[in-house]
């Protein structure tokens, strides 16, 4: 067995020029496409936490659909948040108990012809 010698082993340290090249490409990348993702989960917490907040509140119970999505819809507005649409939002009872659901996808170009579709459907109990 050939036994490797101290200079051949200095000359094989390191990332070659390429490899650091597509290390930052691949970083890149995933940080362009997480920066244009990152805000609709921002905005659908936002939202789910409202609708969430009404229905341990109870107050869910006793407003109507247009007055919880007039409160969405403030709410939005101080957090200058566009683009959502509140007919997304919907109420239904069962047992007495309000339950509000929020489904809508949002899409993005992230490069050229490629989208990124963020789809939630969020059901508050």
């Amino acid at each position: 067995m050939k036994q490797l010698r101290h200079k051949d082993l200095h000359h094989q340290r390191g990332a070659s020029k390429f490899g650091i090249l597509m290390l930052f490409v691949l970083i890149a990348s995933f940080l362009i496409g997480g920066l244009k993702v990152a805000p609709f989960y921002v905005d659908h917490n936002l939202i789910a936490g409202i609708c969430e907040e009404l229905i341990e509140n109870g107050q869910a119970n006793s407003m109507t659909i247009s007055q919880i999505r007039e409160r969405v819809a403030n709410s939005l507005r101080i957090n200058s948040i566009s683009g959502f649409d509140l007919s997304d939002i919907t109420k239904r009872t069962e047992n007495d108990k309000a339950i509000i659901t929020i489904a809508y996808e949002r899409r993005v170009e992230l490069v050229a012809n490629l989208d990124v579709v963020a789809k939630f459907d969020t059901v508050l109990q």
